[in-house]
């Protein structure tokens, strides 16, 4: 319990909180809101179910907040990443031969990870005005990883 606690706080809790402390600057400046969620508030994963769980409320958020902060002129989004290429792994001490394998284990549509600057790209087009109409959605951007699911083989 006290990992999921610990889980919640970092990936819920406190973009609940910074919500909270923004709304009233945001409400004055017609601001927005872009949150960092995962793919893996979509689908299911033993290794990290309590991020997985944090990540899916995270989303629900988004779209609940986004119902409540629109008549204000905030907007709220979700982007959720795929396989993305950052230092996450081995910051929680996962060794540089073990995330190597699992990178290529991954088996990713279109073939590859993402750079972060292609992350960075898409956050700064749902806080832009072009998204101005865009609210309450939670956008994958994950090289096809949600669409791929192992064909059955006929020999």
């Amino acid at each position: 319990m006290e990992n999921l606690d610990y889980v919640l706080d970092v990936n819920l809790k406190s973009v609940i909180h910074l919500t909270e402390l923004a709304i009233p600057h945001l409400e004055k400046t017609k601001g927005n809101i872009v949150s960092v969620s995962s793919i893996g508030s979509q689908k299911t994963n033993t290794s990290v179910p309590f991020y997985c769980i944090a990540k899916a409320a995270l989303d629900h958020f988004a779209r609940n907040y986004a119902a409540i902060l629109a008549p204000k002129g905030i907007r709220i989004n979700n982007l959720n990443p795929g396989g993305t290429t950052t230092a996450f792994m081995s910051r929680h001490g996962i060794p540089q031969e073990v995330i190597e394998k699992a990178i290529k284990n991954y088996d990713i549509p279109l073939g590859r990870w993402a750079a972060p600057s292609e992350m960075g790209e898409f956050i700064l087009f749902m806080a832009s005005e072009k998204a101005s109409y865009m609210t309450g959605q939670c956008i994958n951007v994950d090289g096809g990883s949600l669409i791929h699911s192992p064909a059955i083989k006929f020999d």
